[in-house]
């Protein structure tokens, strides 16, 4: 099944309940799909055809939503940009994807501006609030429109959503997922958790990610429930958002569960309706102290851009906590959804309790990224995702997060290449090199370390350098320490030799 389909499906179903609640707004699903169509026919009417991309840079809101699935009725394809890129991340994409188009909050106005003569792909900006600049405004664009979804054919297959991951060695890379796979997501999100339609699932994951999309979203949708979504998220506003819109379950990263602990205990703490916690990542003790303070049931998982909901600790089964679980099973048992091993370097699979790289496989694993057979073929190897992470399974099948074999930064739950925030460190006239490696944080994922190498005669200092990544880099990538050397540790072929510094930095 397609996304228009799975959509007009819900719609026909559950009318004139809500689905959507967003600050003081109460959507239907009857008026979310409404809503939807008019884009849609706004969008063919400004030029907008199958296999075009579109950027969308917005916050969280039901703008993003009408966006993504607009896209999905005539054929377009969504590429999600994170809503705090500056000048040359936002032109990378752009520029990559060749997107004819992209849609904007009004205050992204200036900065698209900034880029658009160096975009050649780009024909229209479409903003959600009047901006100075020449764009079509975004409610005028779902006047007028026919009823129904426009006649544009598409296929499971059809490319729904270009999603830009960040690489280690480079530029962020296009993850490409199909209809099918967001329609297989939201229903295998079922096995997941126990979901039905008097659930409300929140989420104030940005929906740029595939957490809010794969799961919160198209999960709420597959269980014809609700969604509330929060625009971005806040620990001491959080449990307040909890109760006032009756949450039932929510989704959060291993960073959010430390600063929910962090606040002062309350007598209001386990005042709430929610009973299932979605989360990854977040250490055992953490997820005890988390449970036993709120009284909730916390779900760990585990998955990434190229393959989400790879596996999770079943809830009608034994919850190790610290493990990442089982592979993801589908509502049907007899439909084989994924699977997952560990292997040494060779690709041989290895016994219980070796450390070896988890591999995966799923009818929901990327099509490859776009425009990079190299790194596809890299990846995808005779079916199975190589994910280059380091786990291990236990006597029982359970299967253990151990360590990033990738050279991947974790923070503030994005990932960040080390190589991006060099290159913007060494374009400073003052640095000779430079190198970026995580450091230990107090909430348990990493900050982002700078070593840098002053050319001869210069001075520079921690807070200048600080400042100018801020001018290129959206905020979780800027470091937040900055040591300065006399020479970085090289590889005999040259290469940052990151294993010794992050060894040096424990």
């Amino acid at each position: 099944m397609n996304i228009r389909n799975f959509i007009q499906e819900k719609a026909r179903r559950n009318r004139d309940k809500v689905y959507l609640y967003f600050g003081d707004l109460r959507i239907s699903y009857e008026d979310f799909n409404k809503n939807i169509d008019s884009l849609a026919w706004g969008l063919v009417r400004a030029g907008i055809q199958k296999g075009d991309r579109v950027c969308l840079m917005l916050p969280n809101s039901p703008e993003f939503l009408y966006s993504w699935f607009a896209l999905s009725k005539i054929g377009g394809i969504m590429v999600p940009v994170n809503f705090a890129f500056k000048k040359h991340e936002l032109k990378y994409i752009l520029n990559h994807s060749g997107a004819k188009a992209i849609i904007i909050d009004g205050t992204k106005a200036e900065l698209v501006e900034d880029v658009r003569e160096e975009c050649t792909a780009l024909r229209l900006v479409i903003s959600h609030r009047r901006t100075a600049m020449n764009t079509i405004l975004f409610e005028e664009l779902k006047e007028n429109a026919a009823s129904g979804s426009p006649p544009v054919p598409i296929g499971d297959e059809d490319v729904a959503a270009i999603i830009y991951t960040s690489g280690t060695t480079g530029p962020p890379k296009g993850v490409v997922h199909v209809h099918r796979s967001y329609v297989l997501s939201g229903q295998a999100f079922l096995r997941r958790v126990p979901v039905g339609p008097n659930d409300r699932l929140l989420t104030s994951l940005p929906l740029f990610h595939v957490n809010a999309q794969f799961y919160s979203t198209m999960g709420s949708l597959a269980a014809d429930a609700s969604l509330i979504l929060i625009e971005k998220f806040s620990s001491s506003r959080f449990w307040d958002q909890v109760r006032r819109y009756k949450a039932t379950q929510f989704s959060l990263i291993s960073v959010m569960v430390r600063m929910l602990l962090n606040r002062p205990q309350s007598s209001e703490d386990r005042n709430h309706a929610v009973e299932w916690v979605n989360t990854g990542g977040a250490p055992k003790d953490l997820i005890e102290e988390f449970e036993d303070r709120f009284g909730v049931k916390v779900i760990e998982g585990y998955g990434l851009t190229e393959c989400p909901l790879v596996c999770q600790n079943p809830y009608d089964g034994v919850r190790k906590p610290g493990s990442i679980g089982l592979p993801t099973k589908y509502p049907d048992p007899n439909t084989t959804f994924a699977e997952m091993k560990i292997v040494d370097q060779e690709g041989n699979e290895l016994r219980e309790g070796e450390i070896g790289e988890i591999i995966v496989k799923s009818p929901i694993m990327m099509k490859g990224y776009f425009r990079d057979p190299k790194k596809t073929a890299e990846t995808i190897r005779d079916g199975w995702v190589y994910t280059g992470d380091y786990g291990f399974k236990d006597e029982d099948g359970y299967f253990y997060f151990f360590e990033r074999k990738k050279e991947i930064i974790r923070r503030r739950g994005e990932n960040i290449s080390p190589v991006e925030v060099e290159t913007v460190i060494n374009r400073h006239p003052k640095v000779l090199e430079s190198a970026v490696i995580p450091v230990p944080s107090d909430l348990g994922e990493d900050e982002v370390k700078a070593i840098v190498v002053v050319r001869e005669g210069e001075d520079i200092s921690e807070e200048e350098v600080i400042e100018w990544c801020k001018k290129e880099l959206a905020y979780f990538k800027v470091p937040s320490v900055v040591e300065f050397r006399d020479d970085i540790p090289k590889t005999e072929t040259g290469k940052i030799a990151r294993s010794v510094l992050r060894k040096e930095n424990r």
